[in-house]
C-alpha cells in the first residue's frame, strides 16, 4: 500500500466512543467508579432507544454539556425553527439520523478499520477519542481519570491484534498532572502507544505555555513521546469563540477550531516550550493548514516588538518552525497547501483524514493528495508519511 515508496500514515482518525459507553468503557472502567459509569451508560442507552443524539457534548441536546450554535446570521429569533431561502424548514434541535458508508461497530470491531483503510491505501492510522478529552467538565477529577484510564485500556486491546497498523494516544487529565505523568509512564511499555493528547487550552482556561504543564511535558521529552493537540468544534475546554460569537453556527463552523489551532501553537511557541524542552516535539491536529504561513509571519512581528512579554522564547517564531519540531496536520483539499509548503517548508505537514467522521474524504484522501500538480514528489511523500516518522518514531518500530 506504500506511495512512492513510503508508507502511507493517517494521523487523525477517531473512535466514537460516546456512542456506546457501555462497550467502550464497560469492561475496563477502574471498579470504584462503576456507579458513576452505569449512570452515564443509561443516559446512553435511554437516548438511543429514543432515537436521539447520543452526543456527549458538542450538540444542543448533549448529555453531559450541551452547545449551541443554531442560530442563523441575519434574522432575529427563530423559536427552534431555521428557514431555508428555499422555503423548506428543519427543526433545530433535530437529530437527523444519517446512515454513512462506514458501520458503526468500526468503533469496537478493528477488522473493519483495517478493511478501510486497505480500500483507501493506508498503512497505518492514529486514532484519536472523540469527546474523551471534554470530559474534565466533570465535576468529579477521579472519575475524569477513570474514564481516561478506561479508555486507554480499551484502545491497547483494540490495536493490539492489528501488527502495528493501529495506533492510540494518551489522553492527558489536565486538571492532574501529576497523575498523568504517573499513568503515562507506565502505559509507554505500549509501543502502539505513539503521542500525548492534549487540548489546545486548558480547563481554567490558561494556555498552554501553563507551566503547571512542564512535568508533563518534561515526561514526553524523556519518553520521546509527543504532544498531540486536538480540540473540537464546541467542547471543552473551550478556547476563544466558544461563547463569544452569539451562537452564529455559520462562523464558528468556519473559524472556531482554526483560532484553537493559532491559541495553541502561540502559546508553546511564545511560552518557550520548545527552548525549555529542546527534544519535544509537537503536532497540531483538525485546525486547517491555511493560515498557518500569515500566523508565524505575525508572531515573528509580536516578538520583535515585544520580546520582553516572551521570556522563555530565545528565537524568533521562524526559527522554532524551521527547526523541524513542529507539525501540523492539512485537509486533503485545502486550497493553500502548496502556498503553505512553500513559505514553510515540507518536513511540518501531516496527512490526515478524520475518519470515520462526517466530512472525511476516506477512501479518496491519499488520491487527494498524490493528485495535486503543484505539491512536489517529494512534499507528497513527505505529508502522506515520512512526516509522521519522524514526529511518532514509533511508528516505524
Amino acid at each position: 500500500m506504500a506511495v512512492d515508496g513510503s508508507k502511507v500514515v493517517d494521523m487523525d482518525s477517531h473512535i466514537r466512543e460516546y456512542v456506546d459507553v457501555d462497550r467502550t468503557y464497560g469492561d475496563t472502567i477502574d471498579p470504584a467508579y462503576r456507579d458513576q459509569l452505569k449512570l452515564l451508560s443509561t443516559a446512553v442507552a435511554q437516548r438511543r432507544e429514543a432515537g436521539v443524539t447520543t452526543a456527549l457534548f458538542m450538540h444542543p441536546q448533549a448529555i453531559i454539556e450541551p452547545a449551541y450554535e443554531n442560530r442563523p446570521l441575519g434574522v432575529h429569533d427563530t423559536f427552534g425553527i431555521l428557514s431555508r431561502r428555499d422555503g423548506r424548514e428543519v427543526r433545530a434541535h433535530e437529530e437527523v439520523q444519517k446512515r454513512g458508508p462506514v458501520p458503526r461497530d468500526v468503533h469496537w470491531d478493528p477488522s473493519i478499520r483495517l478493511r478501510d483503510m486497505d480500500e483507501a491505501n493506508i498503512d497505518m492510522s492514529l486514532m484519536f477519542p472523540s469527546h474523551s478529552a471534554s470530559y474534565c467538565t466533570l465535576r468529579d477529577v477521579g472519575f475524569e481519570t477513570a474514564l481516561h484510564e478506561a479508555f486507554h485500556r480499551y484502545c491497547a486491546n483494540y490495536c493490539a491484534e492489528a501488527g502495528g497498523r493501529l495506533r492510540w494516544v494518551f489522553t492527558a487529565t489536565m486538571r492532574d498532572v501529576a497523575t498523568s505523568v504517573k499513568k503515562l509512564t507506565h502505559l509507554a511499555k505500549d509501543n502502539n502507544l505513539i503521542g500525548v493528547l492534549l487540548s489546545p487550552s486548558c480547563p481554567n482556561g490558561r494556555l498552554l505555555d501553563n507551566p503547571d504543564l512542564h512535568p508533563l511535558y518534561a515526561c514526553a521529552q524523556e519518553l520521546d513521546l509527543p504532544i498531540l493537540v486536538h480540540g473540537g468544534v464546541l467542547r471543552p475546554p473551550y478556547t476563544a469563540g466558544a461563547t463569544e460569537l452569539d451562537n452564529a453556527g455559520f462562523i464558528i463552523r468556519a473559524v472556531y477550531q482554526p483560532w484553537a489551532g493559532m491559541t495553541a501553537v502561540s502559546a508553546l511557541i511564545g511560552g518557550g516550550i520548545f527552548d525549555l524542552f529542546p527534544r519535544l516535539r509537537v503536532g497540531v491536529f483538525e485546525t486547517g493548514g491555511g493560515w498557518m504561513p500569515w500566523l508565524i509571519e505575525r508572531l515573528d512581528d509580536s516578538y520583535h516588538s515585544k520580546t520582553e512579554l516572551a521570556p522563555y522564547l530565545e528565537r524568533q517564531p521562524s526559527d522554532v518552525v524551521a527547526e523541524g519540531r513542529l507539525f501540523h496536520a492539512v485537509e486533503t483539499t485545502e486550497r493553500y497547501l502548496e502556498h503553505c509548503v512553500a513559505e514553510l517548508g515540507e518536513d511540518m505537514w501531516l496527512f490526515a483524514t478524520d475518519y470515520p467522521h462526517q466530512g472525511s474524504p476516506w477512501p479518496l484522501g491519499v488520491q487527494q493528495i498524490t493528485d495535486r500538480p503543484g505539491l512536489p514528489a517529494s512534499a507528497k511523500r513527505k505529508i502522506l508519511g515520512a512526516n509522521a516518522m519522524r514526529l511518532c518514531p514509533r511508528l516505524a518500530a
